[in-house]
């Protein structure tokens, strides 16, 4: 997320080193909150949190630690080595979960919006292809190379095959491909790939440099789809004040993006914050992009996570049961904040 500098960048062998991070150093010092983040531009509520004080008002030392997919971050989790982590409801969790492991669901990190032209995330193509009338329709997918996010058993998979369901093919009518978002923007400029799904607001960048086209908002296809959430380790649930804590400073970072984005409150300074400490420096793109959707009181779609489980388990990247969720949704955090903050519609 932008330069490495502001970021601590740690490493399994690191994490054992460390005691449980959100208990004081000593009586004087700060909670320290380690927290696992991928270098994506949907982590701006967080950020904005982070760059906008509202951690340091809630008296926390709040340290990002990066990694490659939401995955990378449920052992951590697990062994309360890391305290929070911006996850996705995908394979690997739900894995984890019914091996017993009580990480915390506890609040909306970001969804797909109701409206059909929500293009928060989508499947696009190149704009060759598109321009061309090459691909006009998700029957025009049929035999094209498709990056669908970094990993099997993640989301991207949700919504392609929903895409191409719309043009009566499955997933293995096209080439499947596994890349992080940048990179699969990249090879769409390079045509090395037809097609991907890709977020906000790296679609629109894509768009301004005549890179690539959307070809399906999943907005059109699957609204109110969860896409990430928050996650706290077992431990640091344990520990209500400094978990409070941390999703208020949080939930304002949300209603900050919210003011920014939606309502066009303090935009510029806003974008400033974002080009300076994430991936995406392009003040015109986050200007331009439809912007994401996360609840601000940080309500979870509970159903729809239960939706993407049975889509894991059909798939086979789910190894046991659909676990129960019930058990693992904790809404207490999130209602404890709001109390302090308000209700944001």
């Amino acid at each position: 997320m932008g330069s490495r500098t502001w970021w601590n960048v740690w490493y399994a062998g690191i994490f054992a080193l460390l005691p449980f991070a959100a208990c004081a150093a000593d009586g004087g010092a700060k909670p320290v909150v380690h927290v696992g983040v991928v270098e994506r531009p949907d982590l701006a509520p967080f950020v904005l949190a982070l760059y906008g004080g509202h951690f340091a008002e809630q008296g926390l030392d709040v340290q990002p630690v990066v990694g490659t997919s939401g995955q990378d971050f449920v052992s951590a989790l697990a062994t309360s080595q890391m305290q929070v982590a911006s996850g996705v409801p995908n394979a690997g969790l739900y894995n984890a979960l019914n091996r017993g492991i009580n990480i915390r669901l506890v609040a909306d990190y970001a969804h797909v919006g109701p409206k059909p032209e929500d293009s928060t995330v989508s499947i696009i193509m190149r704009a060759d292809l598109i321009d061309s009338g090459a691909v006009k329709t998700p029957a025009d997918l049929k035999g094209r190379v498709i990056a669908a996010g970094p990993s099997p058993g993640q989301y991207p998979q949700i919504l392609l095959s929903k895409v191409l369901e719309r043009g009566n093919l499955k997933i293995s009518d096209v080439s499947v491909r596994y890349l992080p978002f940048p990179e699969a923007l990249a090879a769409l400029g390079s045509k090395t790939i037809d097609g991907s799904f890709m977020m906000e607001p790296l679609t629109t960048q894509g768009r301004r440099k005549n890179i690539a086209r959307v070809l399906m908002p999943a907005g059109a296809v699957d609204p109110g789809a969860e896409l990430s959430i928050v996650l706290y380790s077992p431990e640091f649930a344990t520990n209500t004040d400094v978990a409070t804590r941390y999703m208020v400073g949080f939930l304002e970072g949300v209603r900050d993006y919210q003011d920014a984005f939606f309502l066009k409150k303090h935009r510029d300074a806003t974008i400033a914050i974002l080009t300076q400490h994430t991936i995406l420096k392009d003040p015109k793109a986050w200007m331009e992009a439809i912007p994401q959707n996360t609840d601000p009181n940080g309500h979870i779609n509970v159903a729809d996570l239960r939706r993407q489980a049975i889509f894991y388990k059909a798939q086979g990247t789910l190894s046991g049961e659909v676990p129960d969720l019930a058990k693992f949704v904790d809404p207490r955090f999130a209602e404890a904040a709001v109390k302090k903050i308000g209700v944001r519609k």
